[in-house]
């Protein structure tokens, strides 16, 4: 393999890396306003709260 392709091949690697920490950064920035799974369908936000089983005590959180 010539100097010039691998140095062009390694130019497109950085610059995908680049690209791709660009993204992310821009999205913690000014991406969504509430946290969730990404979809932004609002039922991740607040999860459901478990019905008690009678006769049957949780054990407590250490």
């Amino acid at each position: 393999m010539s100097t010039t392709l691998q140095l062009v091949a390694v130019g497109v690697v950085v610059a995908f890396a680049a690209g791709y920490i660009l993204r992310a950064t821009w999205k913690t920035w000014f991406g969504a306003s509430k946290p969730g799974c990404g979809s932004g369908c609002g039922k991740c936000a607040a999860p459901d709260a478990e019905p008690e089983v009678k006769g049957r005590r949780s054990l407590p959180m250490a």
